[in-house]
């Protein structure tokens, strides 16, 4: 698993850096930080940066991560980067699944945090 997954407590926001493709199995080990990271916080907010990602495996690698970001209880997401299919792809992923999730998207780190201190 070479993707980063951490928790910065200055801001208390969860980051998650893809630095490949977006497989399958690398859902459990992501599942297992967003939990761990989640846990007793009083945000549960993430940036997610896709500028490295070039695809997602398949469905159910989406519906894993649905799943995932209900189980956590991730109430919003900002999106980092990417292209114009990466970006469609995150879109589907709040848009489905009955996700309680907003989400936007932002050229820089920076933007997206001041969004997300912004819905707290």
């Amino acid at each position: 698993m070479d993707h980063k997954v951490w928790y910065d407590q200055e801001d208390e926001i969860i980051h998650l850096e893809f630095t490949r493709d977006y497989l399958t199995t690398d859902v459990p080990f992501i599942h297992k930080k967003l939990m761990e990271f989640g846990e007793g916080k009083r945000y549960k907010q993430m940036v997610i940066q896709i500028s490295k990602t070039s695809k997602v495996e398949n469905r159910e690698t989406r519906e894993l991560s649905n799943q995932s970001l209900r189980d956590a209880q991730i109430t919003d997401v900002a999106f980092i980067g990417g292209s114009a299919a990466n970006r469609m792809i995150a879109k589907v992923l709040l848009k489905t699944g009955n996700l309680k999730t907003n989400g936007n998207f932002f050229k820089t780190v920076e933007e997206g945090i001041n969004w997300l201190k912004s819905k707290r």
